[in-house]
């Protein structure tokens, strides 16, 4: 009862929404003008749910995948080529071992960026410009990338979701985030992350609309496109064979199979189907952008995993006219936005309110229907990856120390900043450790968390002069304090629907807060070095005072001894949460949180302790990134960078703190930056698709990450040995006789 009074109270509480806003023809004209990017959402939404119809995925490339239909059709349509991954050559690796020594002019053949298709036709000079005709024709240019999409999803599914079909929801998870890191790393790459022009499709001309409103018409066709879109995806779901099966493979997988279904066909063809629907809508919209870039599109995977989880991730049309009301709303907000009334910050309309929409109807969501929401059935599930209990940490963590201290004062400048980047990452890695390694939750906001603290740093320190280390801790406890916020929703929901919150959140914080120039300033805001009984030790200190040699004055030295105590601290920390009653009750949870509660573990009060301390790690890393660069900015902090640090987490290892440490050498910027850059002459354009790349293979092949395999290898390693000298005594004795 009180969840049909909610969901009347929500429907009545739009409808009155509605009439307020009808009542005023400019607000309408501005409600009907966001129907075209709500008609995406719509698309993107629908294609999310029949990823998950199909194959169980929540696919977080959603976005991605649009976006990179877009670039497809734009270079077969402008130039007629047809762009290809930029794999880094594997011949490079050789090129570098040859300048490495010293043969300087040793070069080897390249492999190809582009596909030419079509040339340019001859083009007309205005205002001293030579404007180019079109290369190849709509429809041909159409054809070929949404047939290049269909290939895509063939491949996705086969060399990605198919394998992990019995995988845990954590390999599925940061497979999606892998494919969404890679994708869009593509496009950086090949066309840098500036806007592009994109010529129309549709027919544009003005629409008269009753009250005086005007439509463009391609807006009009791509909503009664979606709405085609939807009603045939309902027909094949409800009245056919292929689509009754995936629904009986979608509850239950055995069944399934009893009725000789194959979930892996099924799961493939609609993996085939959800990236061509992707794609024709990313290009269909962009012409109505007038532009696409690498990040708009890819980022509305937001509002579209709100609208699929309204709808449960199975009504088709309750998740298009989610969508399609979602863009509608957001258009409305930016009208108001412009009105005197409008919350102000510092003479600007307060940024990222179009984005917390999306964030409160998740919330809302799952808060009363989160017990509710479907979980797919399959056949046979992965446990997570073990979480070991970490042995001879002090001799280990010291003798590490000691050679990180030695080389802090002996490198070179860019080496001294590579070890500093990466002692900041393995901070944050921890945190991740922490949660989703050791608690199983899923997060990806870590580095929103790290932000909010950063800022908070910021403005203490400026405005009230609060010195160090005070003022870091303030900010870690900041952060805590939002990130038990976030922690409460994983009281009622886990998994998948977790990774949609905290990413949900991540956005919003990074929009509304980060975005914000009361808090941000437009340019960032600047952090004070770290100070202490009048010692600077900031990382822009001359250094030569304290320390006579070296190979440079910046970034001092004494900076990454700092960031090295604070690490090592952390390990230290994370080591006895492992080892305690505490980290016992957090794997136990993480195995089973029915078992943990009949077992007499409090769940709830785990969950927010772990959502406590991973805040309160993630907290420290920002504050040190703040002192690292003297200033904190929303670009380096926000959603995307926490899903590339869920990429070096998990790469790593994400339940070891020896993998947290092997993540930190990883991130972008680190030590292994630097090894490919200085050594192997890869460019570090390459980081973030190499660890796409990475974070997928590594979710297959070897959960356990990078510090996994070395332990394992280690291991096995150790018993062959052993088993060796057992049996040396009884080979001896046998020779001698």
């Amino acid at each position: 009862m009180p969840r049909k009074i909610a969901v009347l109270g929500a429907a009545l509480l739009g409808i009155v929404l509605l009439g307020v806003i009808l009542i005023s023809a400019d607000q309408t004209q501005a409600v009907v003008l966001g129907i075209g990017g709500g008609a995406l959402i719509a698309a993107i939404a629908l294609s999310v749910t029949l990823n998950y119809q199909g194959s169980g995925v929540v696919n977080f490339s959603a976005g991605a995948m649009a976006m990179y239909g877009g670039y497809i059709y734009y270079g077969l349509r402008t130039n007629g080529q047809l762009f290809l991954p930029p794999i880094p050559n594997p011949l490079s690796l050789i090129e570098g071992l040859a300048h490495l020594f010293g043969a300087s002019g040793f070069s080897l053949p390249k492999i190809p960026v582009f596909i030419q298709l079509a040339s340019s036709s001859g083009g007309h000079e205005a205002y001293g410009t030579i404007i180019k005709g079109a290369a190849m024709p709509i429809w041909e240019a159409l054809i070929i990338a949404l047939a290049e999409c269909a290939l895509m999803g063939l491949l996705f599914h086969l060399l990605i979701f198919r394998p992990l079909r019995k995988a845990p929801v954590l390999a599925r998870v940061v497979a999606s985030v892998g494919l969404f890191i890679i994708l869009q790393a593509i496009v950086v790459l090949r066309y840098t992350s500036s806007a592009q022009a994109v010529g129309p499709i549709l027919p544009q001309h003005p629409v008269a609309l009753p009250r005086g409103i005007r439509l463009p018409s391609d807006q009009i066709l791509l909503v009664g496109i979606v709405i085609v879109v939807t009603a045939v995806l309902w027909a094949v779901f409800k009245y056919t064979r292929f689509g009754l099966a995936t629904r009986a493979a979608s509850e239950n997988e055995k069944g399934a199979l009893v009725l000789g279904y194959s979930p892996d066909f099924l799961a493939g063809v609609n993996w085939v189907a959800s990236t061509v629907l992707a794609g024709l809508f990313g290009i269909l919209v962009a012409p109505i952008n007038q532009s696409i870039d690498p990040y708009t599109i890819t980022l509305l995977i937001v509002p579209a995993l709100a609208a699929a989880l309204l709808a449960r991730f199975r009504s088709f049309w309750i998740t298009m006219f989610a969508g399609l009301g979602l863009g509608m709303m957001s258009a409305w907000i930016q009208l108001i936005s412009n009105k005197s009334w409008f919350p102000k910050a510092q003479g600007s309309a307060l940024p990222g309110l179009t984005d917390t929409i999306p964030f409160i109807l998740i919330i809302l969501v799952l808060v009363f229907r989160g017990k509710s929401l479907p979980t797919r059935g399959a056949i046979e599930t992965i446990k997570l990856p073990f979480a070991p209990r970490t042995k001879r940490v002090l001799p280990a963590s010291l003798g590490l120390a000691a050679a990180t201290f030695v080389l802090l004062f002996i490198v070179t400048p860019g080496w001294r900043l590579a070890i500093v980047n990466s002692l900041v990452g393995a901070v944050i890695c921890l945190s991740l450790v922490v949660l989703t390694g050791y608690v199983g939750q899923i997060s990806l906001m870590q580095m929103a968390l790290a932000g909010i603290s950063g800022f908070t740093l910021s403005k203490i320190a400026d405005a009230y002069h609060i010195p160090f280390p005070i003022g870091p801790l303030l900010g870690a406890c900041v952060a805590v304090g939002v990130g038990l916020l976030a922690g409460f929703p994983a009281l009622r929901v886990r998994g998948v629907n977790l990774a949609v919150v905290t990413f949900a959140a991540a956005v919003t914080i990074q929009d509304l807060i980060f975005g914000n120039p009361a808090w941000s300033g437009f340019k960032g805001a600047s952090v004070a070095p770290p100070q202490i009984f009048g010692l600077n030790f900031g990382p822009n200190e001359p250094w030569t005072k304290f320390f006579s040699g070296g190979q440079g004055l910046l970034p001092n030295p004494w900076f990454g001894v700092f960031c090295l105590i604070v690490v090592l601290l952390l390990i230290w920390g994370v080591v006895n949460i492992r080892r305690s009653r505490v980290g016992r009750q957090m794997l136990a949870v993480r195995s089973n949180e029915r078992a943990a509660a009949a077992a007499g573990v409090s769940v709830s009060k785990t969950k927010i302790l772990a959502f406590g301390v991973a805040a309160f790690i993630a907290g420290i890393g920002g504050a040190l990134s703040g002192y690292r660069f003297g200033s904190v900015s929303s670009q380096y902090f926000g959603a995307v960078p926490s899903m590339l640090f869920l990429a070096f987490a998990y790469l790593g290892g994400i339940s070891s703190v020896s993998g947290a440490v092997v993540g930190g050498l990883i991130v972008s910027g680190g030590i292994s930056s630097i090894v490919l850059t200085s050594w192997l002459h890869v460019s570090d354009q390459y980081t973030l698709l190499l660890a796409g790349i990475g974070l997928i293979t590594m979710a297959i092949f070897n959960p356990q990450g990078v510090a996994g395999a070395f332990r394992t290898a280690y291991e096995s390693f150790r018993g062959n040995r052993t088993e060796s000298l057992a049996h040396l005594p009884l080979e001896m004795s046998e020779s001698k006789s």
